[in-house]
């Protein structure tokens, strides 16, 4: 029963569609990728905020966290890009989101030494983006 609904489902031209475009999945990962950010990170956020510890504290103590964040992404992505380094060198995508993460780490410095509203919005909007270009590498 189930495999018939499912044959059912891949014949839609919903779903014929989404696997003969060249950008639909990708568009569709990136949408899907941004709902879990937004979704996980205000979960984390509000979490964290219910706890009752100070914004301040609460941004000096998650700072070993987001560290190891970095330090994870920057290893991981170093050997992801050591394994075909001419694939990524060439790759627009995968030049952008070297840019878009350099602007990144430059703005969230900034904001956590001098806290504003446009640093924040423009903090989030470049992590995103970051985010998105790197969904955007392999299929470009």
């Amino acid at each position: 029963m189930l495999t018939e609904f499912l044959g059912w489902l891949e014949q839609t031209a919903i779903s014929s569609a989404i696997r003969q475009s060249d950008w639909a999945v990708m568009a569709l990962e990136a949408i899907h990728l941004l709902g879990l950010v937004l979704l996980g990170g205000a979960a984390v956020i509000v979490s964290l905020r219910r706890t009752g510890i100070p914004m301040r504290i609460l941004v000096r103590e998650l700072r070993p966290l987001a560290l190891t964040g970095l330090a994870l992404m920057v290893g991981s992505g170093t050997l992801i890009a050591l394994s075909m380094p001419f694939k990524y060198y060439d790759n627009t995508a995968f030049q952008w989101k070297m840019v878009l993460l350099a602007g990144s780490l430059i703005v969230t410095y900034q904001l956590s030494r001098r806290p504003s509203r446009v640093l924040a919005l423009l903090s989030l909007f470049l992590w995103l983006s970051v985010g998105f270009s790197g969904r955007l590498i392999g299929f470009l």
